[in-house]
């Protein structure tokens, strides 16, 4: 297309990956990505040999990302959730490679939802930091970069902005740990979106373009002129994606939090994102 590579997250249209949703990569191609970003949460489910094959068949990249579970929390006080967290994280990063990409990222460093009682102390830093940075050295081995995605206050207690991500990344020390932005968690916590896009553009490895709602992008509050702006001046031309929501099922809609029907289908929101998206590109890429 042109400077970014364009990702759609296969949550647009399944609340699952299996074999059984390989199609969605020719339905990603389809509608003109670049990316199809599968999600890793069910592992055993995820078939990287036949992910591999369909790609090569279709003519499309590949990232991976991930939310880790309480079971698998690196920063728990329990040294089994600590040591699951870790297996996990290096079988996803496995995964990744197996299948030909070379970008896994999400909330990696703690379990999504996860509440505490005071403020997150030192322990919980160096823990996640500690686990990280094994993560990331087999990562390097096998030519994945691995990403931190700062998320809202709701969904994490840790890496709510771009600069505890940098302050994590600093933390691991490792150089294929890059930063993933996230606009529909920057609308929240975030004070604009260029200079948090400024600030992490030298370790960007993915910046999910999620408006406001999580509906299609230019409907909402992000201010998408902002993050261009940043991204252009920084001539970053990586991995960028839509992690929207329309169809959603009964499975997901807890964890989306989405009660309302946000476009009259995913396609639908995806194919004019994408156009609004790349109008903006096209602007300040110039």
């Amino acid at each position: 297309m042109g400077n970014l590579k364009y990702a759609v997250h296969a949550y647009a249209w399944t609340a699952s990956w299996s074999n059984k949703t390989l199609d969605l990569i020719d339905r990603a191609k389809g509608l003109k990505f670049d990316v199809i970003e599968i999600p890793l949460m069910e592992i055993e489910l995820v078939d990287p040999k036949k992910i591999k094959e369909r790609l090569e068949q279709v003519g499309i990249g590949v990232c991976t990302s991930t939310v880790c579970s309480e079971a698998y929390d690196i920063t728990s006080d329990d040294e089994a959730a600590v040591k699951g967290g870790l297996g996990y994280l290096k079988s996803c990063v496995r995964a990744t490679a197996e299948m030909g990409a070379t970008c896994f990222t999400g909330v990696t460093y703690s379990a999504i939802g996860r509440r505490i009682d005071s403020m997150p102390d030192e322990r919980y830093w160096g823990r996640a930091a500690e686990a990280l940075k094994q993560v990331a050295k087999l990562a390097a081995d096998l030519g994945v970069t691995v990403g931190i995605e700062p998320v809202n206050r709701y969904e994490t207690f840790l890496v709510n902005t771009c600069d505890q991500a940098l302050k994590l990344r600093e933390m691991i020390d490792e150089p294929n740990i890059g930063i993933h932005l996230d606009a529909y968690h920057m609308n929240i916590e975030e004070n604009d979106f260029y200079e948090p896009t400024r600030k992490a553009a030298a370790f960007l490895c993915h910046y999910h373009l999620s408006e406001s709602h999580r509906g299609t992008p230019g409907t909402g509050t992000v201010n998408w002129d902002d993050i261009f702006r940043a991204l252009g001046e920084a001539k970053y031309s990586g991995l960028v994606g839509l992690e929207s929501f329309s169809e959603v099922s009964d499975a997901m809609r807890a964890a989306t939090c989405i009660w309302r029907q946000l476009a009259p289908s995913s396609d639908v929101l995806l194919t004019e994102g994408l156009k609004y998206l790349t109008a903006l590109e096209k602007k300040y890429y110039e």
